[in-house]
């Protein structure tokens, strides 16, 4: 299973009501390291998962704006523009990762993430999304 696609399934799990946010075609030729979800509508909250593009380093951050419906007009935005649109996004929480294989994650660094008892060598997608989930954090 491709790592990319591993970490979606595991987002759609955890945010059941998430829909990652598409470039227009224009895009298709750049290569893709960052991708954007949206938890669920009327949310000011946007999950970021950049990858390094390489190799098993993976960082993930919730960003926080101002209000839902700011979110809203950028995520439409984004489409054409990029994500240079959500540049005024807070981070609220990060966590970097290695992955090693399903569910096999090793944290490598938190920052403002929801601290639950976790091994940060073997973490599954699953307490990856639970670092970051705002809504605890």
């Amino acid at each position: 299973m491709d790592v990319i696609d591993y970490l979606r399934d595991e987002l759609k799990n955890y945010y059941s009501e998430s829909s990652e946010l598409l470039l227009s075609s224009r895009f298709d030729n750049q290569p893709r390291f960052n991708f954007y979800f949206q938890i669920k509508a009327d949310c000011r909250f946007l999950l970021y998962l950049n990858w390094d593009g390489e190799g098993r380093y993976f960082t993930l951050k919730c960003l926080e704006f101002s209000d839902a419906a700011l979110l809203t007009q950028l995520a439409s935005d984004y489409t054409e523009k990029g994500s240079r649109v959500f540049n005024i996004g807070q981070p609220k929480s990060t966590l970097s990762f290695m992955y090693q294989g399903k569910n096999k994650l090793n944290g490598t660094e938190f920052r403002n993430t929801n601290s639950f008892p976790f091994d940060r060598n073997s973490m599954s997608g699953q307490d990856v999304m639970q670092c970051v989930n705002p809504e605890f954090v």
